[in-house]
C-alpha cells in the first residue's frame, strides 16, 4: 500500500497561475502613447502593442517579436529557435498541424514563425473581415503548440536534409565559414539551422524549456497594422495572450566578444569549379548611431552600379557575382564583402577585393556614388512602405530593441543626411585591412 504523494506547493502555484490569467484575460489594456500614426498599448502582463491604422485596403498585419534567435543559443543546442519555431506550425494542442493548416487556409491567411540572430516570434497576414478567427489561430499556435514527438523527428529529419543541402550551396557556405572564423565564442558565429549534433539531440524537453524560458510577456513586443480599431484590436489581442507567462525575463545575454586584432582566415575544400571569396570585419549595433552610415557604404560598393560590380565584374571580368552586407545585431554584427569567380581568378579576386576596400579608407566617395546609393536605399524604403507586414515588423522590433516604435520614420532623413566625410570616417572604423578575417571556399 502505497501513499498518493500530492505537491502542494506546485497545486498552488498552478491555480495562481491560473487565477493570474483569468485576471489579465479582463484587464483592458492600457494606453501608453496615442500619437496618430502609431497607437501604443501597455499589455495586462506586461508586454508591448503597437497598432498602426492603415485603412486604404482591408489586410491586417501582425508580428509577435521577441528577444532570443542566436543570442539565446550556444553550441549545444545552435539551432534550437529555428527548430522551435517550425514546430508551433505542426499542430497545437486543438489542432493537428493537418487540422491548423486548413483553418488557416479556410480563412485566406497566413500565419508563419521567424527566428533571427536576435529575435523569434510569429507574424500573422489575414483579411480584415476575419481578423478575430486569425487572432484566434495566431494565440492557439503561439501559446499551445503540441511539440507532439511525431512531428518533432519530422522536422528534425527536414532540418537535418537542409543543412546537408547546405554543404552544396557554396555561398552559403562561405558564409558560415566566415562567421565561425570572425566569431570565436560568441553565438553569432552559430548558423540559425544549427549543427548536425546539435539538431540530433533536440527533444520535446529542450523545446519545452526554450520555448517557457523566451515567450513570455515581458519579453514580447506586438504590433499590428491594417485596416483596424486600435482599441477594440488591442482588447481583443489583450485577451487572447492573457496566458502568457507574465513573470520576471531573464534576457539572453551572452559576454561580448572583443574584434579580431589580427587577420584570421580559414579555408574550405570543395571539389567544384567554382571560388568563394569573404573579406569582413566586426560591424555595429542596431542602436550603433554610424549603422545608417555603414549601410550606405554597402550601398556604395554593392548591386549593378556599385563599385565591386563596376570594377570587378564588368571591367576586369573577375566575378560571377559581388556583394557588400551590413549585418547588425542586438551585439555587434559583421561588415563583409563577398565574391564568386573562377578558381583561376581566385587571387586576382582576392587582391581586388582589398583594393576596393583600400579606396573606401583612402578617399571620400565621387558626389554622383553618394547620390545613387542614398536614392536606392530611400526609393526601397518608400517601396516597401506600402505594405502592413513591414509597418508590423518595423514597429515590433524597433520596439523590442529599445529603439522605439517610431523609429523608422525617420530613415529616409537620416540617409538623405550622411555626408562624404561621414561615409570616410565610418568606413576608417570599420575597415582595418590589418585586421580583417577572410573565409574562402575553392577547389
Amino acid at each position: 500500500f502505497s501513499r498518493l504523494f500530492i505537491d502542494e506547493a506546485a497545486i498552488r502555484a498552478a491555480v495562481d497561475r491560473g487565477v493570474a490569467s483569468i485576471r489579465r484575460a479582463y484587464e483592458r489594456p492600457r494606453k501608453s502613447d496615442s500619437g496618430p500614426d502609431v497607437i501604443g498599448y501597455e499589455l495586462p502582463g506586461g508586454g508591448a502593442l503597437h497598432v498602426i491604422p492603415r485603412p486604404e485596403v482591408p489586410v491586417v498585419a501582425a508580428r509577435a517579436a521577441f528577444l532570443g534567435g542566436l543570442l539565446a543559443e550556444n553550441a549545444g543546442n545552435s539551432g534550437i529557435t529555428a527548430f522551435l519555431t517550425s514546430m508551433w506550425l505542426r499542430g497545437t494542442r486543438g489542432h493537428s498541424a493537418a487540422d491548423f493548416a486548413r483553418s488557416a487556409e479556410s480563412l485566406a491567411i497566413e500565419i508563419d514563425g521567424f527566428c533571427g540572430r536576435s529575435s523569434l516570434g510569429m507574424t500573422l497576414e489575414a483579411p480584415s473581415s476575419q481578423l478575430d478567427q486569425a487572432l484566434d489561430l495566431f494565440a492557439e499556435a503561439l501559446l499551445e503548440p503540441s511539440l507532439d514527438v511525431d512531428e518533432i523527428e519530422r522536422e528534425r529529419r527536414d532540418t537535418l536534409a537542409a543543412i546537408e543541402r547546405r554543404e552544396d550551396r557554396l555561398g552559403q557556405r562561405a558564409f558560415l565559414l566566415f562567421t565561425e572564423t570572425h566569431f570565436q565564442n560568441h553565438p553569432y558565429r552559430q548558423s540559425l539551422l544549427g549543427s548536425e549534433e546539435a539538431v540530433a539531440s533536440i527533444d520535446r524537453a529542450a523545446l519545452e524549456a526554450h520555448h517557457a524560458w523566451l515567450i513570455r510577456a515581458p519579453n514580447l513586443s506586438l504590433a499590428v497594422s491594417g485596416r483596424v480599431d486600435p482599441d477594440a484590436v488591442a482588447a481583443r489581442v489583450s485577451a487572447r495572450l492573457s496566458d502568457l507567462e507574465a513573470g520576471a525575463f531573464e534576457r539572453p545575454a551572452p559576454p561580448d566578444e572583443p574584434p579580431p586584432r589580427e587577420i584570421r582566415s580559414a579555408e574550405l575544400r570543395k571539389d567544384r569549379a567554382q571560388a568563394h571569396l569573404v573579406i569582413g570585419f566586426r560591424g555595429l549595433t542596431i542602436a550603433d548611431p554610424d549603422r545608417l552610415t555603414l549601410e550606405v557604404i554597402s550601398q556604395i560598393l554593392a548591386g549593378q552600379g556599385g563599385r565591386l560590380f563596376l570594377e570587378l565584374r564588368d571591367r576586369r571580368s573577375l566575378a560571377y557575382s559581388v556583394s557588400a552586407m551590413n549585418v547588425e545585431g542586438f551585439a555587434p554584427g559583421y561588415f563583409a564583402v563577398y565574391i564568386a569567380t573562377s578558381p583561376e581568378k581566385f587571387e586576382d579576386a582576392h587582391t581586388g577585393l582589398l583594393e576596393e576596400l583600400r579606396k573606401l579608407v583612402e578617399a571620400p566617395p565621387e558626389d554622383w556614388e553618394l547620390d545613387r546609393a542614398r536614392r536606392y536605399l530611400i526609393g526601397n524604403f518608400v517601396i516597401d512602405q506600402q505594405r502592413n507586414a513591414v509597418h508590423a515588423a518595423q514597429v515590433s522590433l524597433d520596439t523590442l530593441y529599445g529603439l522605439g516604435p517610431r523609429d523608422h520614420a525617420a530613415y529616409p532623413e537620416r540617409i538623405a543626411a550622411v555626408g562624404k566625410e561621414d561615409v570616410l570616417r565610418v568606413a576608417r572604423r570599420i575597415i582595418d585591412l590589418d585586421a580583417y578575417t577572410l573565409a574562402t571556399v575553392r577547389p
